[in-house]
């Protein structure tokens, strides 16, 4: 029997194996979708601050100021009738902030004086209070650019300087949409190290290591045929997980993206599945693969571009991500769906290193299972 004969053989027994064990392979296909659940709870839950307002000037200026607050793309705006309702949200936990635009607010707008805006913040959480501190200024000043009263000619105009936005991309990418198509890759990393894993270190635990070492199956075969059937099963999973992304409207700008998409997640999925394989070859036990795929894949997964270019999360980390295959497999994904390069080098960088890390992967693979059972 041919190598290549052998491996198609080995693989199909993993599969009948994983018929076989239907329960622990459902699980090993639904970790990346709990995955995605998790993150789009995160993205619709973490991307707008609740702030309480009270608009208690109904002049000109005080719904201008209304509708710069409620333009601001930071504020979740609840109005309420009175400080005292809003501090009330705040006690509640159901606000962060509480902005009352005081009566008199357009009267002293239009005579040129001093209308002071009142915030109350509940400041325990540094991050969410620095959001509404960032954002009420511009609020401000978006008010005075855009809904600038006449002053009178004796007082000096209130802004005397303006701006102009220049987009460098043609739209915006949301926060869930960026952060969605991120879960393609933790998909492909966890998937390909659990399944990879798994086949290798459950021929151990069950004993039937020692048939492959008698029978005359090379070590590429035993790898070949592992990695296979964990790619038909892993593709399975994947294609799960961009379908859910397909239904809630992530979608690549032009359906001709969706080639991209294919191509990044084989070449990934074949990575991943590899390291997966070398890691069962030397754990030999399937619980200690899940620990590894999780403590390794999901701090790499991080600092890979998951929540924005990989240079925004500091140098030592973009350092760090720049050795590892994750953060180029999310600039892939990133660049079908939403048609830009998050890495500087666009795609001869990106495909070479992705192509460079599956040669890689293989061998290491190859080399990790023969050199794990030439003792035996």
């Amino acid at each position: 029997m041919s190598g290549l004969a052998q491996a198609w053989a080995i693989c199909r027994n993993e599969l009948a194996l994983a018929l076989a064990e239907p329960l622990a392979t459902i699980l090993s296909m639904l970790v990346p979708l709990n995955f995605l659940v998790l993150f789009i709870l995160f993205a619709v839950g973490g991307g707008r601050v609740p702030v309480a307002v009270v608009r208690s000037d109904t002049g000109v200026y005080g719904q201008a100021m209304g509708r710069s607050l409620n333009g601001a793309l930071t504020f979740d705006l609840h109005p309420v009738a009175s400080a005292a309702a809003g501090r009330a949200l705040i006690a509640r936990q159901d606000a962060v902030a509480v902005i009352a635009v005081p009566p008199g607010f357009s009267r002293a707008v239009a005579a040129g004086g001093t209308a002071s805006l009142r915030l109350t913040l509940d400041n325990l959480n540094q991050d969410f209070a620095d959001d509404v501190r960032r954002a009420l200024p511009l609020a401000i000043l978006n008010f005075y650019q855009y809904h600038q009263p006449a002053q009178p000619a004796h007082l000096p105009r209130a802004l005397p300087v303006t701006w102009r936005e220049i987009d460098t991309y043609p739209r915006t990418v949301g926060f869930l949409p960026y952060l969605a198509v991120s879960i393609l890759t933790v998909a492909t990393l966890l998937g390909g190290l659990l399944l990879g894993g798994r086949g290798v270190a459950g021929e151990w635990e069950r004993g039937t290591i020692k048939e492959l070492l008698l029978s005359p199956t090379p070590g590429w075969a035993v790898a070949a045929g592992k990695i296979s059937a964990g790619f038909l099963i892993g593709i399975v999973s994947v294609l799960v997980v961009l379908g859910v992304l397909l239904a809630i409207g992530v979608r690549p700008d032009t359906w001709a993206g969706l080639p991209g998409v294919a191509a990044v997640l084989c070449v990934t999925l074949l990575v991943f599945l590899s390291l997966g394989v070398a890691a069962g070859s030397l754990l030999r036990r399937l619980n200690a693969v899940a620990p590894l795929a999780f403590g390794l894949g999901l701090p790499l997964f991080f600092i890979s571009g998951a929540f924005g270019p990989i240079a925004w999360g500091g140098e030592a980390a973009a350092a760090v991500a720049r050795l590892f295959p994750v953060a180029y497999a999310d600039a892939a994904f990133q660049h079908a769906f939403h048609g830009y390069w998050p890495l500087v080098g666009g795609a001869p960088l990106v495909w070479g290193v992705l192509l460079l890390w599956a040669v890689a992967a293989v061998a290491c693979s190859v080399w990790v299972y023969e050199r794990s059972t030439s003792a035996h």
